[in-house]
């Protein structure tokens, strides 16, 4: 099994956090992506759309980050990553779904504008606008997650993909320094995932540096 991922991209820490929570052997494939490698032929015959992250395993060609961890997670029943119910599954792909949908492009909108290293490594200028149209759309999807999180500590009970899932763009939000005082509950859950082995690993190998 091979990850293609690059260097300060939320998507690559998405996937790279579920396998190593998976706690399964990959072999990590950083592309080059300010040089352009990601657009080379061999990759685009992994991903043609050029985007990271990407897994091969075997014949098998996978991208999208959230459907690579589901994917392990099916694989690699035994890390616990997904409910064993039917209900409990749909419940977590709700919170996918969400994630991709509304909360990371919020996130997006502002970390754009305000994480120094992210704004250097990918020679982007602030663009205040739409930093604000962001942070008004955090007003509105940041409370979701504090009431789901109310009286628990992850999203769905036990630690699963939900989490995994938020992880990487709350990340950036945060350390562009958004202030989460407002949202207790998620600052403190925030506290938790990025205290696991899995995600120091994951942060030294995407945003490290």
């Amino acid at each position: 099994m091979e990850l293609f991922y690059g260097r300060m991209s939320g998507n690559s820490a998405r996937s790279l956090f579920g396998l190593h929570e998976a706690g399964v052997a990959f072999t990590p494939r950083l592309l080059d992506t300010r040089g352009g490698e990601n657009r080379a032929q061999a990759y685009l015959a992994v991903n043609p759309m050029g985007k990271i992250p990407a897994l091969v395993d075997g014949d098998f060609r996978l991208w999208e980050s959230n459907a690579i961890n589901w994917y392990v997670a099916e694989k690699h029943p035994q890390a616990g990553l997904l409910p064993a119910t039917i209900e409990g599954r749909a419940a977590v792909q709700r919170w996918l779904f969400f994630q991709a949908a509304h909360v990371s492009p919020a996130c997006g909108a502002v970390f754009r504008s305000t994480h120094r290293g992210m704004q250097e490594f990918w020679k982007m200028q602030a663009d205040e606008k739409a930093a604000e149209a962001g942070r008004k759309d955090l007003g509105r999807w940041l409370p979701v997650l504090e009431g789901a999180l109310a009286g628990r500590e992850w999203l769905e009970g036990a630690f699963s993909l939900a989490d995994v899932a938020y992880a990487p763009h709350l990340w950036l939000l945060r350390d562009g320094g958004f202030d989460l005082g407002r949202w207790p509950a998620v600052r403190a859950w925030l506290d938790r995932m990025y205290a696991r082995p899995a995600w120091r690993r994951t942060a030294d190998a995407v945003f490290a540096g």
